[in-house]
């Protein structure tokens, strides 16, 4: 009976530690690459270039604003208001997260969620030419450019502060 009883001690103590080093090697596993904050030049706001006439189809061209402070975007998709967040992981990698918030309006003529797909899809990026250049792997999927500032419209009256 001590026997069995040592036996079943034994097999509980080495169960419990197995138990202890698995949980210890799977919390590991999932670690997420360490935040890298984003080229300085991204920051700010970039309209989008159009590949298509369908980018512009609701006669509004997407543009996309960075905080690279908190690692968060917000913009316009061509129809609606968009905000979320982002991650740099490297000098070209960034990955934009699926929980991503949009208004609700309806987009006649305009396929905003391949819009949203591709920009969730995105996982690198590039300077070039003044442009910012989101890729899939090797395949350019935006260009953007900076948004000019807007100039205020002459009115032919004279301004008295």
């Amino acid at each position: 009976m001590r026997t069995k009883l040592k036996s079943f001690l034994l097999t509980a103590l080495l169960f419990g530690t197995l138990s202890c080093l698995k949980a210890q090697v799977d919390s590991t596993a999932g670690i997420v690459p360490q935040k890298i904050t984003a080229n300085a030049k991204m920051n700010g706001k970039w309209t989008l270039i159009p590949a298509m006439d369908s980018d512009t189809a609701t006669g509004h061209i997407p543009d996309i604003q960075f905080d690279v402070k908190e690692g968060k975007f917000s913009g316009n998709t061509g129809c609606n208001r968009m905000t979320g967040s982002y991650i740099v992981t490297d000098s070209n990698t960034i990955h934009f997260s699926e929980k991503m918030v949009t208004t609700r309006m309806f987009c006649a003529g305009y396929n905003e969620s391949a819009f949203l797909q591709n920009l969730i899809r995105i996982d690198s990026y590039k300077f070039r030419k003044g442009m910012l250049i989101f890729s899939v792997g090797k395949v350019e999927v935006f260009r953007w450019k900076r948004k000019a500032p807007a100039i205020p419209k002459k009115t032919g009256k004279v301004q008295v502060n």
